[in-house]
């Protein structure tokens, strides 16, 4: 079976690759984290709710934005094989 196939019939996950985290990443994850527990720490409920649906929009523009990048990014690499096939 072929690549593309491999891709039809759902035998590849290429959103479930995630590329390893550098320590420069880990540790900012690390002061996300911490700084978001100090936040939360001082935010009533509601605040927190307010917080919390922030966070899921913020997300959800992640997600298309990353989404939009892969897609941006395979267009670019099918250009280019036509390119190389085409000269």
């Amino acid at each position: 079976m072929n690549t593309l196939e491999d891709l039809y019939y759902g035998n590849l996950f290429p959103h479930e690759k995630c590329a390893k985290l550098d320590d420069e990443v880990k540790e900012l994850l690390k002061l996300l984290n911490g700084n978001e527990e100090k936040l939360t720490a001082t935010l009533t409920e509601a605040q927190k709710e307010t917080f919390e649906k922030y966070k899921d929009c913020n997300r959800e523009i992640s997600e298309i934005s990353e989404r939009e990048i892969f897609l941006n990014g395979f267009r670019l690499g099918a250009r280019i094989i036509i390119d190389v096939v085409n000269n």
